[in-house]
């Protein structure tokens, strides 16, 4: 078994502890579904791959949720026809390094780099595949947190500089409301509870410090970097893997609090 140090800040405190349930306060984390949401295929493997190994080694039900095609990474004019097909073999491929079967790994499917015309939510129109009639984000988020059911939420932080990870983070946010309400009954049960949502750094630091670091061993550190070079289609990998190589077996996390209007925050500022 792989070891895993991970230490949670809260109120200025660390918690330093190699146990997944005590860092995120779970008694009972096996229970647990945890819910890695990518824009793109491979961003996980470089912003989550040891927190994800320590989550399956916990006994978490890990799953996957994959928003587009890959469509738009082709790096040789022989991909540009097969790129999507090929990056779907590299993904399982790279998933199953992490212990995460196929049946786990759910993929949306939009347009690489093509997000904006799904945001929100409306009815198919021609030949659009569809989720009960409809496409969009916000249709097929609250189709999979309602069906995946995740205790957790991991996402990308919306200040990376790809449109896709921007929107993908912005769409999940509000769908976790629309999730555990009761619009759009046609896609599943609402939730419960809303699930805990978290970002991860793939390519641009947060926004605000993360708190959560997660620091891995040599044995999960060299799988985190086999699953990044699965991605053997995009010729930059050898580059990328020797950079992860050099900042060490470490990813950061930060847990989101949603933060919603009450008139009474300000009531004492105008007394």
């Amino acid at each position: 078994m792989s070891k895993f140090n991970l230490t949670r800040i809260e109120n200025g405190q660390k918690l330093r502890t190699s146990d997944v349930g005590q860092l995120l306060e779970s008694k009972s984390i096996k229970s647990e579904t945890w819910l890695f949401v990518s824009p793109h295929d491979d961003d996980l493997a470089i912003g989550a791959a040891l927190l994800m190994q320590a989550g399956v080694q916990a006994g978490v039900n890990v799953q996957v949720l994959v928003v587009t095609d890959g469509s738009q990474g082709y790096c040789t004019a022989e991909q540009k026809d097969s790129i999507v097909e090929i990056r779907r073999a590299e993904m399982f491929e790279s998933f199953e390094i992490l212990g995460i079967a196929h049946q786990k790994v759910h993929v949306i499917g939009y347009p690489d780099c093509g997000l904006m015309p799904f945001q929100g939510r409306r009815p198919a129109r021609g030949g659009e595949t569809s989720i009960a009639g409809h496409v969009g984000l916000q249709n097929a988020f609250t189709y999979f947190l309602r069906h995946v059911r995740p205790d957790r939420v991991f996402v990308p932080t919306p200040t990376d500089l790809h449109p896709d990870h921007q929107i993908a983070h912005n769409e999940l946010m509000i769908s976790l409301f629309h999730a555990g309400g009761a619009i759009w009954p046609e896609l599943g049960a609402p939730l419960a509870h809303v699930p805990k949502p978290y970002e991860l750094a793939v390519y641009c630091d947060f926004l605000d410090a993360p708190n959560i670091e997660v620091r891995s061993d040599e044995s999960a550190f060299e799988k985190k970097l086999q699953c990044i070079a699965a991605y053997k289609s995009q010729v930059q990998i050898a580059g990328l893997v020797e950079n992860v190589r050099k900042a060490g077996a470490y990813e950061y996390v930060r847990e989101l609090a949603f933060k919603l209007y009450s008139a009474d925050r300000y009531k004492s500022a105008f007394a």
